[in-house]
């Protein structure tokens, strides 16, 4: 969503309203506030990664395959920069979420930020790259001082058209369960939503209380200063295993209409055989 801004910067991936049930890489970016064309960087970063991710799905996911992608990603950056002649300083976020084999990869730069969440309680969530972030760690601030911090929106990390380094940090869940939830999603979501909010909306959507949707709709439209976008996925591993038993079911099925086939083409020959003796 624009939400209070005059344009967007904030790209998913893949494209809204083409995700489907058999999508397992899932990238949201943010076009950096204050720099020039950030809704360019967040588009092209994104679709750079997730084509190159699918393109290398064979390989097993980890941080250094994905820094890798990165680096081809910002190579595409700075070229763009350069032949259009943009400013370098153009740059977006980063979350990436890659699902695999009952594991769940996760990649993020920048204060987009990924979310955890099991039965209720949030069991993980990103460190923001910023500066309010900063200063909680080191106790100059609480959290609730950094929710209206003037200097709120100042990233320490991001994806830019130039050569400095990357830093995108890299996380491996290894316990999904039938269940879990998993957030995407810029700053701009959490201008109104606390942990505490998230973890309600997402209870009462279980318990079939509320439209998801719509619940974040109310806190956010017309009320977010920024753009505001997410992808909540739901793992649902038990449907993937009926649908893997099934397969094996239909499988085991044809072999056995096959065996028996043979076994009736085979007892046709040897009577004709027999006649013919």
């Amino acid at each position: 969503e624009v939400g209070g801004k005059t344009n967007q910067e904030d790209f998913i991936w893949p494209h809204p309203g083409t995700a489907t049930l058999y999508d397992k890489v899932f990238i949201v970016c943010d076009g950096v506030g204050g720099s020039d064309n950030g809704e360019i960087a967040s588009r092209i970063i994104s679709e750079s990664v997730g084509e190159s991710i699918l393109a290398s799905e064979k390989r097993e996911i980890s941080g250094l395959m994905v820094d890798t992608i990165l680096e081809k990603a910002r190579q595409l950056l700075v070229k763009y920069a350069y032949q259009h002649g943009l400013n370098t300083d153009m740059a977006t976020t980063l979350t990436l979420l890659v699902l695999s084999d009952k594991k769940v990869f996760i990649s993020w730069c920048g204060d987009s930020r990924i979310y955890h969440i099991r039965k209720g309680v949030i069991q993980y969530k990103t460190s923001d790259h910023s500066l309010v972030n900063s200063l909680v760690k080191s106790g100059e601030i609480t959290e609730e001082e950094a929710q209206n911090h003037p200097r709120k929106n100042v990233i320490l990390r991001a994806i830019k058209a130039d050569e400095s380094p990357l830093n995108a940090e890299h996380h491996l869940f290894e316990d999904v369960r039938d269940g879990d939830y998993f957030l995407l999603c810029t700053d701009g979501i959490l201008e109104n939503i606390t942990d505490k909010d998230l973890t309600f909306l997402i209870t009462q959507h279980d318990k079939g209380n509320i439209d998801i949707i719509k619940a974040f709709q109310q806190f956010c439209h017309g009320k977010t200063r920024d753009n505001y976008s997410m992808y909540l996925l739901k793992v649902s591993i038990s449907q993937k295993s009926a649908g893997y038993k099934k397969k094996i079911t239909v499988l085991v099925s044809f072999l056995v209409l096959l065996i028996l086939t043979s076994a009736i083409i085979l007892r046709s020959y040897y009577t004709k055989k027999q006649h013919i003796d």
